[in-house]
């Protein structure tokens, strides 16, 4: 069983090995454009969207904390997002991405009483996957077609 396990790993790595620098780009590029069009409303709609978020989390009484929380969200999503499209320091960027969902998935699982899947759309699925891919860039990198490759990062 152990020689078919290792025979199965070596095999997937010479098919996805060659394709590895592509596979990054696309992961980063889809990754940095989503969270950019998810980030942009929370400058545009700054007010609107802190209302929403402080009703949604139960915190009408804490508008400064939900303020603060709307404007790191809002500057992780759109900066990193440009900085994942680019491929500048996405290992770090990714980390932070990661902390960032994760504490998303501990507060819809706490204060919201989110279920991972929720037909009435109040889920943390999409949540789960962001901090997947995430982790994934974490270990993966930018790629050879990245800002990081040309510095030596």
């Amino acid at each position: 069983m152990e020689e078919v396990n290792r025979l199965m790993t070596s095999l997937l790595t010479a098919l996805l090995f060659p394709y590895l620098p592509y596979i990054a780009l696309i992961a980063r590029v889809w990754y940095g454009i989503n969270t950019m069009i998810h980030g942009y409303p929370k400058f545009t709609q700054r007010k609107q969207v802190i209302q929403m978020m402080a009703g949604w989390w139960g915190m009408q009484n804490s508008i400064g904390a939900v303020s603060s929380m709307v404007s790191i969200a809002a500057l992780l999503e759109f900066v990193g997002g440009i900085f994942m499209i680019i491929g500048f320091l996405v290992p770090i960027v990714s980390l932070l991405y990661a902390i960032f969902f994760l504490s998303i998935i501990i507060m819809k699982k706490r204060r919201v009483k989110s279920k991972y899947i929720d037909p009435s759309g109040n889920s943390y699925e999409a949540d789960a996957l962001y901090l997947l891919l995430a982790i994934v860039l974490i270990f993966l990198g930018a790629g050879q077609f990245s800002v990081d490759s040309l510095i030596g990062f």
